[in-house]
């Protein structure tokens, strides 16, 4: 929602506040009662406006005459997209890509690596596989179920294993894809990055140039690429999906697709309404969201209009330390969006850690057990998700992180081990690719001073005012540092789970003080239209909705029910990965049916 209308809100509240006090001072009964009104009309409107946002979109009637005719329609251009687009392509399909934006790509610019279980070529050569080798599908399926509590679909989880090592090799075999192992351990291969991502001082695995050369290759492989098209419902006629209505430049189209609608256009974590109607437990403790305001849920949306189910309830894809930058109204319908991968590393650290009633919250390493950290751990290693389940599981969703200004020289160097994404960068001017690092993320520093200049961080001469500032209770803070530091003088600590190890023991001692709310940092919803392993759109009797397919995140289920940050990892192929993965189900689903194959 935007700013403004927050402050109508906000203000329409005070002004019922001030009919009431105008009232009762001067025996004005109407007068309060028009003020009651006035904010009740305002709330009501916010009201209807938050359920509308989350409304099933109806699907339009097929048009007397078509506008144009193609085989295979894409929604949405991001790694889902441009995977389906291309491998369609190859074989023979007519396929016209379809993206609202001024420019392709989506999230999956913004996103990361692609986390794996193995299986694919690059780690055969290695020997490498988890939780084990050989690649084992049945293992690994039970291994995320278990991780799931058992809510996943287990046939959707083993066509997704069996499916994405086949796909990481057809990416670098068929599209171009230059996938390297992160690090050079064997482990390197659960988590791999575009050729050139990574130098000895670049690691912010933006995917800028990956997307471009992918949307290029589709481009050459024959794919139309439509920017600023916004498919606005889905045409059916009762019984199959036979197309779209879009608008492109100002101008409303009616396109058939006489094979397939593919939805790629990404998950609802921005859509805060869709979210507190499909994912209302976790929504208290997600603090922002990780990438550009993309996913907006109407694809999801547009597939209930024609009865899709949803899988994948109350479960997200999140990591630790996403920074609240604001407090959300009741009927806000935007979530906050904060693309600050290398900003908040220096929060992401074993500080001191409370929540509003004063005891400690844990931190669980970047490696597979808390301490020590260990290079070859698993790509599941549960640290990051596990981190933010504990964070937004707190009362009100938010922990407190605190620290003074040691922080600068230990994030630095790296001084706690972590790795990925909680490791801070800064870009050496001579990297030889600097230029695939947008400017203000090359140095982690640059990142921080915003948060601290927006207010978001707290930065305060004594532990007393750090209190008073993160809005906590008398005492809760500065008993939490007495004991801490207390702790730190013994070299022994006192959590009652996952304590630290003596050298993460650094007293508060040293102003100015910091401190931050914290809570999930969402990249994905998990929640979205329910698929078969064939990714067909299942309606909510559990059959196939003819027609339509759905490609991760628009399609839900695949880090099951009720898993807040998506265990492990943000699912088995995180989310970039699995984003790839599903565009790529999608169209060997369609071409099975049809008798093709690559």
């Amino acid at each position: 929602m935007e700013a403004s209308r927050r402050a109508f809100l906000k203000g329409a509240t005070a002004l019922a506040g001030a009919g009431v006090v105008a009232g009762l001072a001067g025996g004005c009964a109407p007068a309060r009662q028009q003020g009651e009104g006035r904010a009740g009309d305002a709330l009501q409107r916010a009201r209807d406006e938050f359920e509308a946002a989350a409304a099933p979109i109806p699907p339009a009637d097929p048009p007397e005459t078509w506008d144009e005719t193609t085989e295979v329609l894409v929604v949405g251009s991001g790694a889902g997209g441009v995977n389906a687009a291309i491998r369609l392509s190859q074989a023979g399909y007519r396929v016209l890509m379809l993206e609202r934006a001024e420019e392709p790509g989506g999230n999956s610019k913004h996103s990361s690596i692609f986390s794996n279980f193995g299986g694919h070529r690059l780690a055969e050569e290695a020997g490498w596989a988890y939780p084990s080798y050989p690649y084992d599908v049945d293992r690994i399926v039970e291994f995320v179920l278990d991780a799931q509590q058992g809510t996943g679909d287990p046939e959707l989880l083993r066509a997704m294993a069996q499916q994405g090592p086949r796909c990481i090799d057809w990416m670098m075999d068929e599209a171009g894809a230059k996938w390297r192992p992160m690090n050079p351990s064997p482990a390197g291969n659960g988590l791999l990055e575009w050729e050139g991502m990574s130098t000895p001082t670049n690691g912010v695995n933006v995917n800028l140039v990956p997307m471009r050369l992918l949307t290029e290759k589709a481009i050459d492989e024959g794919v139309e690429l439509r920017l600023n098209c916004n498919v606005t419902t889905l045409v059916y006629d009762g019984a199959r999906v036979l197309g779209v209505k879009a608008t492109h430049e100002g101008v409303e189209r009616f396109i058939r697709a006489t094979r397939a609608v593919v939805l790629t256009a990404g998950g609802m974590e921005v859509n805060r309404a869709m979210m507190s109607r499909y994912s209302a437990t976790v929504l208290a403790g997600i603090a922002n969201i990780a990438t550009p305001p993309n996913g907006t849920g109407e694809c999801i949306r547009m597939g209930q209009g024609v009865g899709a189910d949803l899988a994948g309830y109350d479960s997200t894809g999140a990591f630790d330390g996403g920074v609240w930058w604001q407090d959300y109204d009741q009927y806000e319908t935007t979530m906050d969006c904060r693309i600050n991968k290398d900003g908040n590393q220096a929060i992401r650290q074993p500080w001191l850690r409370i929540n509003r009633l004063g005891q400690r919250v844990a931190f669980i390493s970047s490696s597979a057990t808390t301490y020590p950290y260990n290079p070859n751990a698993a790509p599941s290693s549960h640290g990051l998700c596990e981190t933010a389940a504990i964070e937004m599981a707190q009362p009100g969703g938010k922990t407190y992180v605190i620290f003074d200004s040691k922080f600068d020289d230990l994030v630095s160097k790296n001084y706690f081990g972590q790795v990925i994404c909680r490791k801070a960068k800064v870009v050496a001017e001579d990297d030889p690719f600097i230029e695939r690092v947008p400017a203000w993320l090359r140095d982690w520093h640059t990142g921080f001073d915003m948060m601290v200049e927006a207010g978001a961080i707290k930065k305060c001469a004594t532990v007393r005012e750090l209190e008073e500032a993160l809005g906590l209770r008398t005492g809760v803070l500065t008993n939490a540092v007495q004991k801490w530091n207390e702790a730190c003088a013994k070299g022994e600590d006192h959590m009652a789970a996952f304590p630290y190890k003596p050298e993460w023991m650094i007293a508060l001692e040293d102003p100015p003080y910091y401190g931050v709310a914290v809570g999930g940092h969402v990249f994905g919803s998990k929640c979205g239209l329910r698929i078969t392993p064939q990714m067909q759109v299942v309606n909510t009797e559990g059959a196939v909705i003819p027609g339509l397919y759905a490609g991760w995140h628009t399609a839900g289920g695949s880090s099951g029910d009720g898993n807040p940050a998506g265990k492990p990892l943000t699912g088995m192929y995180a989310d970039l990965g699995l984003s790839f993965v599903g565009g790529y189900m999608a169209a060997g689903a369609i071409m099975a049916e049809d008798g093709r194959g690559d």
